[in-house]
């Protein structure tokens, strides 16, 4: 089992081209489920060709008991999905046991979002002309201009960026390249801070990493989760403030003026736009609350 783990991890790596983060958690999940089956089955080491479609349904109703939300056990269970479906592909075991298991139904929760005031006081309290927050003011507005995943900004590189034409490339899952546009005000941001970056640590190179630490290296993903939580917690007091909040509100936003539902889905990276349309029913809620606090007979 740990050697079909450690081939399947290099596949997302190499072939995939997945994000260290997203492989990391394929292979959590199916360790996880090997030290499950392993007990389950009594069999040390576990042989692969043994696990069944039973057993997996008891993993999955463990991971419930254990209180696992819904949403964590669906993700598990596309781990397996992907894994036995890498393996019989390419022909390490003839059969699928996770095939005709089903997914447990979710209710899909509404993304979380800012309003537009809360951006620009989020963005305007920023305050000090020193490296940290004029970097953090920058990557903050470069969030919220441009919709990217974290995983997306932590990757970029200065030669991604074109202020003449103010976009940035990015290379969202799977290594899939796509153009965003920024505005003016993310332009001054970034170019601020490489103002101040080239004073403290030199020239920047096209291949060097847009975003640094004080210790002049790739700044790394707890650093940007750590300050963009800890920001937000400033302007709103709702739960999981992460980086994706930003994400979320650049691409309410956009719908709230009018933007095209597809030209959204091409901005964010989605491949399906039915992801994309969950920023919809953020506007129907948002209608229901309007209408509630200002008709006769709303309630």
């Amino acid at each position: 089992m740990d050697e079909l783990i450690r081939q399947f991890v290099d596949y997302l790596r190499q072939e995939r081209a997945y994000s260290e983060h997203t492989i990391e958690a394929y292979a959590r999940d199916l360790q996880q489920f090997a030290a499950f089956y392993t007990e389950y089955a009594n069999q040390v080491p576990l042989d692969v060709r043994q696990i069944n479609r039973i057993g997996v349904r008891h993993y999955l109703g463990m991971l419930s008991e254990a209180g696992l939300a819904m949403t964590s056990i669906t993700r598990k269970l596309a781990s397996l999905k992907a894994f036995f479906k890498y393996h019989v592909r390419v022909g390490s075991l003839s059969t699928n046991p996770v095939a005709l298991v089903k997914s447990p139904k979710t209710d899909k929760k509404l993304p979380t979002t800012l309003s537009e005031e809360q951006i620009a006081r989020l963005i305007d309290d920023i305050s000090g002309d020193g490296f940290v927050p004029v970097r953090d003011k920058a990557i903050l507005e470069l969030f919220y201009s441009t919709g990217v995943r974290l995983s997306e900004l932590l990757n970029l590189n200065f030669g991604d960026v074109n202020f003449n034409g103010l976009t940035i490339r990015v290379f969202g899952k799977g290594a899939k390249e796509r153009i965003l546009p920024f505005g003016k005000r993310a332009a001054q941001a970034i170019q601020e801070y490489l103002k101040i970056r080239r004073r403290e640590f030199g020239q920047v190179n096209l291949q060097d990493a847009l975003f640094i630490s004080k210790r002049n290296r790739r700044i790394a993903r707890p650093t940007v989760q750590k300050m963009v939580s800890r920001m937000l917690k400033t302007i709103s007091d709702q739960k999981h403030l992460s980086p994706h909040v930003l994400r979320h509100s650049f691409a309410s936003h956009l719908l709230d003026r009018g933007a095209d539902l597809n030209a959204v889905k091409d901005l964010l990276g989605h491949t399906s736009l039915s992801t994309t349309q969950l920023y919809t029913h953020i506007r129907i809620e948002k209608m229901k609350e309007v209408y509630k606090q200002a008709h006769p007979h709303g309630e």
